[in-house]
């Protein structure tokens, strides 16, 4: 199982390759896209934040693809908007043409127009989190259409990416594992990931609470108002999915993804570490149980595990 790392920084790219990162993860901005489409209309699921999360241009892209390969790691361009109109299909065609010239890995995507274009290109598919394949029938669908990897939704528990994997195969699978977790759905969520606060989950976290009770007492306030704290300001707030590592080795997942385009390097480092001491660990235990006594626990592990609300997959656990 590889480790899958976001790229924002070509100047620490060695130490995530010391660290134990595999597999890299891009996107890219681009001024005449812009011009062309106007301020809200994405390249990439995380456009909106603009360099910071994209901070290379397309001609930067291409160079930094070489240079990866160079290095013997894979590199992937994302094109993972959760829409895009015919006229900017066309545009991301052009853009996956120079893609192919310079011989990317592959790129992420989130709809089956996309999917198509890349097929037709004979560029090797990643189908994004934002396409939810949630079940066997959208996997086999986007496995048909020719996707060399799925991007299993983090919103899944184990149990049910080990039944889609265990029954359609012929493709490679992707799971989330390290930082950056959300309290919804990527592929069913409606907003954008903007400063103008257009990330539904980021104006709930971010906007003041009013809290209406019927009946209003103590207790039932006391319940609610925690409730309110707790999932508002705990939950996902740094993801974590280490203790699900020794089942996705048995089950031959292909990558694990840590998220977080726009996050410090030395702390993606470090996620990195814990994740590839982890797979070492798992590869020499004979069970979960035995994993789960020697594995290494994040540094923060006695406040992120308490409640089980920054577990990627809380049933390993709890």
């Amino acid at each position: 199982m590889r480790i899958l790392v976001p790229l924002n920084s070509m100047e620490h790219v060695d130490d995530y390759i010391a660290s134990g990162a595999g597999e890299f993860y891009i996107g890219f901005y681009d001024e005449q896209w812009t011009n062309k489409f106007g301020d809200f209309a994405d390249i990439n699921r995380m456009s909106g934040f603009k360099e910071n999360a994209n901070p290379f241009s397309l001609e930067e892209v291409i160079e930094i693809i070489k240079c990866i390969r160079e290095k013997g790691q894979l590199v992937y361009v994302t094109f993972n908007s959760s829409i895009y109109s015919e006229e900017q299909l066309d545009e991301i065609k052009k853009y996956m043409v120079i893609l192919k010239e310079n011989n990317v890995d592959g790129v992420i995507v989130s709809c089956i127009e996309l999917v198509e274009i890349a097929n037709k290109l004979e560029i090797p598919i990643v189908v994004s989190t934002i396409a939810g394949v949630y079940n066997m029938q959208i996997a086999s669908f986007y496995r048909d259409k020719g996707a060399k990897r799925i991007i299993i939704p983090r919103d899944m528990s184990v149990d049910e990416i080990e039944m889609i994997v265990n029954e359609v195969q012929e493709v490679e699978y992707e799971v989330f594992m390290m930082r950056n977790g959300c309290m919804f759905s990527d592929a069913n969520c409606l907003g954008m990931h903007r400063t103008e606060s257009c990330s539904i989950c980021g104006s709930l976290i971010n906007a003041s609470s009013q809290i209406k009770i019927k009946d209003d007492d103590f207790q039932k306030r006391h319940r609610v108002e925690l409730n309110d704290i707790i999932y508002t300001k705990a939950f996902h707030e740094y993801a974590c999915g280490l203790c699900s590592i020794y089942r996705f080795i048995k089950m031959n997942i292909a990558a694990c993804k840590i998220v977080g385009r726009t996050d410090e390097w030395k702390n993606v480092c470090n996620d990195i570490r814990y994740v590839k001491q982890n797979i070492e660990i798992a590869q020499s235990c004979k069970s979960q149980e035995e994993y789960l006594k020697r594995m290494q626990l994040p540094e923060e592990s006695r406040t992120m595990c308490k409640l089980g609300l920054s577990c990627y997959y809380p049933e390993m656990r709890f």
